[in-house]
Order: structure tokens, then sequence, then C-alpha cells
């Protein structure tokens, strides 16, 4: 699953751990991130998607991009008329990977040639 920003959530040690119920591996993610400021409970997550989700961790329910996504109702960044001008997203990617960088430049491309908007097939037989 990926988060509205292109964060892979299944690569999350904090998502791991959750629907794992690794309290260990929970407990280490908790002292890496962000230097330990916030504890194992606070960590506990089931990805930040959909927008309605109850049970994030801390950080991740006070995501301003989670926000703002979901306040505009779009299922990732990459479908945003703004992107290109976001400089909280592209900030943030820029500080995360070189992959997850590639990964949103990727969705972008796809999202503009049309590809995000094709429309299911549709099946005229009647039963």
């Amino acid at each position: 699953m990926l988060g509205y920003c292109g964060i892979d959530c299944d690569a999350c040690r904090a998502y791991k751990a959750t629907v794992t119920g690794d309290i260990a591996l929970l407990e280490k993610a908790a002292g890496s991130f962000w230097s330990g400021a916030f504890s194992a409970k606070d960590w506990v997550c089931l990805g930040c998607r959909p927008a309605d989700q109850p049970i994030l961790a801390k950080f991740c329910a006070e995501c301003k991009i989670r926000k703002c996504a979901a306040r505009k109702g779009i299922q990732n960044c990459a479908e945003c008329p703004d992107f290109e001008s976001c400089s909280q997203l592209h900030d943030f990617i820029k500080g995360e990977s070189d992959a997850l960088v590639r990964t949103m430049t990727w969705l972008r491309e796809r999202f503009l040639d049309g590809c995000s908007r094709t429309p299911a097939p549709t099946s005229d037989r009647t039963a």
C-alpha cells in the first residue's frame, strides 16, 4: 500500500509490526523514528489510507501532506493539480530517498498520460 506521499507503508517497520503483532519490532521502530520521541504505542499504524483510517501512528495522523490529500479527495499526491509546485511534498520526498522521488515522478507521469483516468471496461451483455 502506498501512502498519499508515495511511501510504501508495507515496508514501514511500524506498519509491519502492527499487522504482525510484533511488539519487539514496534519498540525498535519507535526507538529509531524521530530519535525515540514517541512511544511504541504511538507508532501503532495500519497505514495512512483511507482518509478515515482510525488507527494511525501519531506522526502520520498529524501529517500535513496526508491531511491535504484527504481534503482534496485524491488517492495519491501524483494526482494533485498542485503536484509540481508543492514544496511541502517535494521537500519531504527528497529528504526520504531517491527511490521515493523516482516513484512519485513515475506516478505523476502515468497520471498525466491519462492512465489513471482510463475507464473500466463495461459489458453490454444482458443476462
